[in-house]
């Protein structure tokens, strides 16, 4: 099922039940707010997405936002056409998997390219006015969290199409005493490059520019078809093209447009293209505080300031605000069906007895197999699972920090059915692997920081919760549980008493 663009998507959500517009006036000002409350009250309740339309201390006032349309699996696995969310994982990963099935992304004039609707020219810039800012918690700073960035490496020319979040200056709090000049806060952006070392493909692009000396031009879509988003945010391999992707997960070609001032390719659907260029000598500058994915402020970070060259957008646009707190939060799903799905590719690639991948709020890795105990293929299957994970390409198996295998009786999405594998089937130093030198998820608090503020190494654990037969056991207790089937057969039974 290809969307045209967001609003495609949300229409369609609308027509489920799953959007509500929303007119209760709303504050969303610097340090007196109340979207990370209402972001925690809707993932308390699997609540619907939303359309903010009167909100409090908010600078562009006829600009309505998008506000957790991706709050739950469900919806994430309407983002690719399918109600179950399985269904929708094992889609990506299939696609993934298979570049015969990919789009290769076709380019469509000017006219056509509803990004083009308003255009904004450089000597016209002033992001105070033209850019919509709100804030959430106790983050000192203004983020652009609905942007694909669109770059490309200096020496080979390959494009590389990222979801990564930028700082607004304008009415920021430095998180360090200091303020921001009137030039940035109307100007610049600050974009999260994690460059020195390279830490994803755009911070190798912008580690390369600048051994090189030269600029680095970007373009930020805000806003597209969400097979983009979720394209943007998967690990491929440099050199493969991510529009490419996005179109075998939403089974027709992207269709791009170029850029006013450069030739990057951009998403003709995009709500919002912001173009930006990043200076050899761009200022490192100093913000915060920030709100994480893994429930924590970031209270210093440094990245490049960059130049805002040119803003175009559709007409009476949408804005999308979210932030990144205690899981789960709005775009916490749509952020792990990609984790899950290059996992499972990988696993699945290679090991026919990988079923499923689940990855929590929290980033704790569950892979489910086909087998246990006895018609395992060999003695300690788990622990080959296990490596096989901290071993799958891309980026996100390396950093996994805790991963459990279990078997087919197992329900990777209940975790106390997982805590009952755990108990009953694992001895803590036996079935347990513990690595010291492993690569840090880069915003874990726990682990050691490098210069710019974020994790480089951590350690892993891996749980094998197998049934251990033959390692241990000729054979096994027999599990005490009703029959599926029967239990619907009582509920229906009973559905007159109980309801």
């Amino acid at each position: 099922m290809a969307f045209k663009d967001m609003r495609d998507f949300l229409r369609m959500l609308e027509e489920k039940g799953q959007l509500k517009q929303v007119d209760i006036p709303l504050n969303v000002e610097r340090g007196n707010n109340e979207l990370q409350s209402l972001m925690r009250h809707l993932a308390e309740i699997d609540g619907p997405g939303l359309i903010l339309r009167n909100l409090i201390g908010y600078n562009t006032p006829d600009i309505p936002v998008i506000f957790n349309p991706f709050g739950t699996r469900e919806r994430t696995a309407l983002t690719l056409g399918e109600s179950d969310p399985l269904e929708a994982k094992k889609k990506h990963a299939a696609v993934l998997s298979d570049e015969s099935s990919w789009h290769k992304p076709v380019l469509v004039d000017r006219a056509d390219a509803v990004c083009k609707q308003n255009v904004i020219a450089k000597e016209d810039i002033s992001l105070d006015k033209q850019l919509p800012t709100m804030w959430f918690g106790k983050e000192g700073a203004s983020y652009i969290c609905g942007g694909v960035v669109v770059s490309e490496d200096p020496e080979t020319g390959e494009r590389n199409v990222g979801w990564y979040r930028l700082t607004q200056f304008f009415n920021a709090d430095h998180p360090t005493g200091g303020s921001y000049s009137e030039e940035r806060q109307k100007k610049q952006l600050s974009i999260f490059a994690f460059w020195n070392p390279p830490m994803s493909h755009i911070g190798l692009h912008l580690a390369k520019a600048r051994a090189l000396g030269k600029p680095l031009k970007i373009a930020v879509a805000v806003m597209c078809d969400p097979a983009i988003h979720l394209a943007a945010c998967t690990a491929i391999p440099a050199g493969h093209d991510e529009y490419a992707f996005a179109g075998g997960l939403r089974g027709a070609p992207v269709e791009l447009v170029k850029a006013e001032t450069s030739d990057l390719e951009v998403p003709a659907c995009a709500e919002w293209v912001i173009e930006c260029t990043i200076p050899p000598d761009a200022d490192d500058e100093t913000i915060g505080w920030h709100s994480n994915s893994v429930g924590y402020y970031d209270k210093v970070q440094t990245f490049p300031a960059i130049d805002v060259d040119c803003i175009t957008h559709r007409d009476k646009p949408y804005w999308y605000g979210t932030m990144e707190m205690m899981p789960p939060f709005d775009h916490n799903y749509i952020g792990l069906m990609p984790v899950e799905g290059e996992v499972l590719a990988d696993l699945q690639a290679k090991i026919p007895e990988v079923k499923d991948v689940v990855v929590t709020p929290n980033m704790t890795y569950i892979v489910q197999l086909t087998v246990d105990g006895a018609r395992k293929p060999h003695p300690y299957f788990g622990k080959f699972i296990l490596n096989a994970v901290w071993g799958a390409q891309g980026r996100w198996g390396r950093v996994a920090k805790i991963v459990i295998v279990v078997g087919p009786d197992v329900d990777p999405y209940d975790l106390n059915s997982v805590e009952w594998a755990i108990q009953t089937r694992v001895q803590p130093y036996s079935d347990i692997i513990i690595n010291q030198s492993a690569q840090a998820m880069i915003l874990d608090p726990s682990a050691p920081k490098g210069p710019h503020g974020f994790a480089v190494k951590s350690e892993q654990m891996g749980i094998d919760a197998l049934i251990k037969v033959p390692e241990r056991f000729d054979d096994y207790a027999e599990v005490s549980q009703a029959d599926p089937e029967k239990v619907k057969q009582i509920a229906e039974k009973m559905q007159a008493i109980l309801g």
